[in-house]
């Protein structure tokens, strides 16, 4: 039987797993971006636009109603905890790199019991499982993009909420030249391009997008001179000015000249959307978000720095005992996992879950389950379906996006090697 067909390359999830352990042991106190008293102390462009799109994703969760949430690709963030602690909601972690979805970091961040590790193109759950999915900063990397995408719509009860920096291609040509440049076998490689209107094909007509960032609204351009880009961002150290370039910076823009990236909502059928939010419910927001930011970098830290204590002072580490590898996968989480392979009902077993109806066992650690399917699946019929519907146009669009991404999975021909040749010709000749 042929191996099942990951949504992340090889070589993505082995730089995603050293990635993961990197980011952890290169944090220190000079890393953080906010002070002690909760001002902004360290920002820098990357940390301006990181809750550039926090700011943007919260802004439209206040329109929906949200008492479940999953984040698929979530990574070292913690959007769920922000979730929860905004909307009150059961918020899940789920993400390829077993690693990151273990309840590890603070309490607060609500990982245990709250984290699975899963293939996005074939996600373990029920129809409907979760009032919101998000996906951010994870489509351009998939290697089966539209079964993923198919998948989002499927366990999503109320909306699916996406961005990507790079996947919105300007153009024809523009996208063409992407994909030629693009070496696939650079690990976590940016992939896929996709035009405006093939998002519309994906989602239909009633899709909600925007520009995820505007630099003509931003405190620098990214134009200028790095060592002018890194002094605009430092010299914001008030919260009140944090809060004024968030807004404006969120502000919601079409796509055009001075804009990059696109922002995603796909509202099911049935769902209301409550009014945007008014300037001062904007700034509110803009203002919790920084000093909830400010908090759980802090707390992150100063966990960091009590495990490295602990290392040289054994005798000062605190007598709880971290969650048992052989912990038991929570009721409630239970209740919405599905067999990967079957979609079947799963069932405890010894550090286990097991599918009654096609036997398949998956492991389980600390209460995380590791679902990846067992089996490979062409489902790209079935995504087709789902995504599209009877709409006969939409359809034939979207095939032809999935054959034209498939060749990603190919060995490159001719063509494309000479472009990466050329590429680090010019790469090198820049500087």
């Amino acid at each position: 039987m042929a191996d099942a067909q990951p949504s992340a390359a090889p070589e993505t999830l082995a730089y995603l797993r050293d990635g993961a352990g990197a980011g952890i042991d290169a944090v220190d106190a000079s890393s953080l971006v906010y002070g002690p008293d909760g001002r902004p102390a360290r920002l820098g462009k990357e940390g301006f636009e990181h809750l550039v799109r926090k700011l943007e994703i919260l802004r439209w969760l206040e329109r929906l109603p949200v008492e479940s949430f999953l984040e698929v690709g979530a990574g070292l963030d913690h959007v769920p905890c922000l979730v929860r602690e905004r909307h009150g909601a059961d918020a899940y972690y789920a993400d390829v790199n077993h690693a990151v979805t273990l309840p590890g970091g603070t309490e607060r961040l609500g990982k245990l019991d709250h984290g699975v590790t899963l293939d996005v193109s074939r996600l373990p759950f029920a129809d409907d499982s979760f009032d919101v999915v998000l996906a951010s900063e994870v489509l351009e990397h998939l290697v089966r993009p539209v079964e993923a995408l198919a998948e989002l719509v499927r366990v999503a009860r109320r909306a699916v909420v996406m961005t990507s920096l790079e996947a919105l291609a300007p153009g024809r040509l523009a996208r063409l030249l992407a994909h030629l440049r693009i070496d696939t076998r650079v690990p976590h490689v940016e992939r896929n391009f996709f035009l405006a209107r093939e998002f519309h094909a994906f989602f239909g007509a009633d899709l909600r997008h925007e520009a995820l960032f505007s630099y003509l609204d931003a405190p620098a351009s990214p134009f200028w001179p790095r060592a002018w880009i890194d002094a605009a961002f430092a010299a914001i150290q008030d919260v009140d000015a944090l809060v004024a370039a968030l807004v404006r910076a969120a502000t919601p823009r079409p796509h055009g000249p001075g804009t990059m990236g696109i922002l995603l909502v796909k509202v099911q059928p049935g769902t209301t959307l409550r009014p945007p939010l008014d300037a001062d419910a904007e700034r509110a927001l803009a203002r919790w978000l920084i000093g909830t930011e400010a908090e759980l970098e802090r707390e992150s830290y100063e966990l960091l720095a009590s495990h490295a204590a602990w290392t040289l002072r054994p005798e000062l580490r605190p007598a709880t005992p971290p969650p048992a590898p052989d912990r038991r996968v929570a009721a409630a989480l239970l209740g919405c996992l599905r067999c990967p392979d079957c979609r079947g009902p799963l069932a405890p077993a010894p550090m286990a879950l097991r599918c009654a109806p096609c036997g398949t066992a998956f492991p389980t650690e600390q209460g995380v389950p590791i679902l990846f399917p067992t089996r490979a699946h062409d489902g790209l019929d079935e995504a087709v379906r789902r995504l599209c519907g009877d709409d006969a146009a939409r359809a034939r669009v979207v095939r032809r996006l999935a054959a034209r991404l498939r060749r990603n999975e190919r060995p490159p021909g001719v063509l494309r090697r000479a472009f990466w040749g050329l590429d680090r010709l010019v790469v090198r000749a820049a500087g």
